[in-house]
């Protein structure tokens, strides 16, 4: 994996919470549907795979948003591209602090450094 990929994806136009969750809930279902390795967070949900995949994700938030009903949006994007090597997973970022979380847990059990 040469690519993580951090989106942040804001409607701009929403008249409720409710309103900017359900947009925000279509896009992260099309993270989902890509079969990409994510991970949603409160501000941002991370992407990880090739390059090419990566931006082509990217590209297409914008798409879904619209299609979802949004007119105005932006999208606050950081990549960590290393062409070819490996860059870090959020799996190796951030597990040592959800110990007990099968989420985060490899096969069952978590290193804390």
């Amino acid at each position: 994996m040469d690519c993580s990929v951090a989106i942040q994806f804001l409607p701009m136009d929403s008249k409720s919470d409710e309103e900017t969750c359900r947009v925000v809930d279509a896009v992260i279902a099309y993270i989902d549907s890509t079969g990409l390795n994510y991970f949603v967070g409160p501000f941002e949900t991370a992407i990880e795979g090739d390059y090419d995949t990566c931006m082509e994700v990217v590209k297409n938030c914008q798409l879904v948003g619209a299609k979802a009903g949004c007119g105005s949006m932006m999208t606050y994007v950081k990549i960590d591209y290393r062409p070819g090597g490996d860059v870090m997973s959020s799996e190796h970022k951030v597990s040592k602090y959800h110990e007990g979380d099968p989420e985060f847990a490899p096969a069952g059990k978590v290193e804390v450094a």
